[in-house]
């Protein structure tokens, strides 16, 4: 198994167990709030398609979202450009869909890592 599976793997029993990964850089930095949608159904209803990322991005710094699978591939990288104040991941983005399962997201903005769990439902 390769190191980022590992941590990935260890980050997910984390996860699963109520744990949650953040590092901060002070009240006036980078603050996640939460996803919408963490369950997601990509079927194109425009229901639940997506699942959207929300934050609070005071310094209008630029930083990445990830998406992982279960054993550590990366499935999505989507910027994070100054002023944002959200980011979404489609998992149907490149014209292949990902497949149903447990995904990892790692948001990194400055020196603050926000990770959880979303669940791709076909």
């Amino acid at each position: 198994m390769s190191g980022i599976a590992t941590k990935l793997g260890a980050l997910f029993l984390a996860l699963t167990a109520g744990a949650a990964t953040t590092g901060g850089i002070g009240t006036s930095g980078f603050t996640f709030s939460g996803v919408t949608n963490r369950c997601i159904t990509p079927n194109g209803d425009r229901k639940n398609d997506t699942a959207t990322f929300q934050f609070s991005n005071p310094r209008d710094a630029a930083g990445s979202l990830k998406i992982y699978d279960v054993r550590g591939h990366l499935v999505a990288s989507i910027a994070v450009n100054p002023g944002d104040q959200s980011a979404t991941w489609d998992p149907r983005g490149g014209g292949q869909s990902a497949a149903a399962g447990l995904y990892i997201y790692v948001i990194q903005v400055e020196s603050t890592v926000a990770t959880g769990v979303v669940v791709v439902i076909k």
